[in-house]
């Protein structure tokens, strides 16, 4: 036979068999009884018969044998039932303390259960914790190179389409000044009606005169993109209307450029040199470029632009790398990291430890010092006292009226 038996704290149930020896013990005490019954019961009978030898002759034998029979089977039935009475006694104090002790049992098979299961979720989460950080480290490892991959290809596309939208835009512009016929600008009409164009053409930009007999340039071009009110860079602008090209032109803008911290120096000439005549502009270097006045605005319009794109490049490439950094930094506080944590946290223990210890010596010892104090003090002041009463108190020998307060 078994008892199920019901964890109050999981609710797990656990099947719990009754102990043979309690079994052995009940059927023995059942046997005894039952012998005991027997043994009585066949005496009776015995006894009864005797009787009824004696009784054989009388006339109502048969009648007193009946009321005999019938007394002994009462007797046997009572007996019985007294046997198996005692016997559930017996059985029912055997099983209370079997119930005692199964109830014991219980109580130690319940707790080690609970201290298990606590223990295997412990681990299980702490393994769960474990894999989680390393599968975001992963995650946001593969997010980063798919994003790497992505800005790679985008970037790619955008060069080309620039490319060829800067194609176009050229030869539009040369065939805008093979159709139109230049005005031509001299001096500083010129610079004033450049400034101008500029000005109505890009209107969140911010452009200024170079006054007249400072070092720089004509113009400075301040690059505000649209919706915002911040300049990410400045164009220099020298404006030359004169009747050939000269060579010392670029040297000395890019010496400008340098000095003033414009992102591109741009010279607007009416007249190109031989090598590039038929050109509308040319690039100097990577920041000079050398443009015809009557597209001079227009080329600017593409720089802007490219400038601008540059910047928010940049930008991007910038939180791209802080993006990297923190997955790297994760990834290595997940990994190898995580040991030279722990052995920092350790030293941290040991060290305040080592403080505790410290300073409880120290406040030992000072405390050691303000007594040795307080003794030099009471006995400077016994020493007073004896020599004012050695003078009669005549003469004060020594002030003895010294306080001294040790720490509280």
């Amino acid at each position: 036979m078994t008892m199920n038996l019901k964890c109050p704290e999981c609710g797990k149930e656990f099947e719990i068999e009754e102990s043979q020896q309690a079994h052995e013990k009940q059927a023995a005490a059942l046997k005894a009884q039952e012998e005991k019954a027997h043994i009585e019961t066949q005496r009776l009978l015995e006894e009864q018969k005797e009787e009824l030898a004696k009784a054989q002759e009388s006339l109502v034998e048969a009648a007193v044998k009946k009321q005999v029979e019938d007394e002994l089977n009462e007797s046997r039935a009572k007996l019985i039932n007294q046997a198996k009475e005692e016997a559930e006694k017996n059985t029912q104090r055997l099983l209370d303390e079997q119930k005692e002790e199964l109830a014991k049992a219980q109580e130690s098979l319940v707790e080690a259960a609970v201290k298990k299961q606590v223990e295997e979720k412990q681990a299980i989460a702490l393994k769960e914790q474990q894999q989680n950080l390393e599968q975001q480290a992963n995650l946001m490892i593969a997010e980063k190179d798919r994003q790497k991959e992505e800005a790679l290809k985008t970037k790619e596309s955008q060069h080309k389409l620039d490319k060829d939208r800067l194609l176009i835009k050229i030869q539009d512009l040369q065939e805008k000044m093979q159709r139109d016929q230049a005005v031509e600008l001299k001096g500083e009409a010129a610079e004033v009606r450049l400034k101008e164009d500029l000005t109505q053409r890009f209107r969140n930009d911010l452009i200024l005169d170079v006054k007249k007999g400072q070092q720089g340039a004509d113009l400075e071009q301040h690059v505000t993109p649209k919706g915002s009110n911040q300049s990410i860079g400045m164009i220099m602008i020298e404006r030359k209307s004169t009747k050939s090209y000269l060579s010392t032109w670029v040297p000395k803008l890019k010496k400008e450029v340098e000095k003033s911290g414009a992102k591109i120096g741009v010279i607007v000439t009416d007249v190109m040199p031989k090598v590039h005549q038929d050109k509308s502009y040319f690039e100097e270097s990577s920041t000079i470029s050398v443009l015809r006045a009557d597209v001079a605005v227009d080329m600017i319009e593409i720089i802007r632009t490219n400038m601008i794109k540059n910047h928010r490049e940049e930008v991007t490439s910038m939180a791209t790398q802080d993006i990297e950094l923190t997955a790297n930094v994760f990834s290595y506080i997940a990994g190898e990291g995580k040991k030279y944590l722990e052995d920092f946290q350790t030293q941290l223990i040991e060290r305040k430890t080592l403080l505790e210890t410290k300073d409880s010596d120290h406040k030992k010892v000072m405390k050691k010092e303000w007594k040795n104090l307080e003794d030099q003090v009471s006995a400077y002041r016994k020493l007073g006292e004896g020599l004012n009463m050695a003078s009669n108190s005549k003469v004060n020998v020594i002030n003895a009226s010294v306080k001294i307060e040790g720490p509280k």
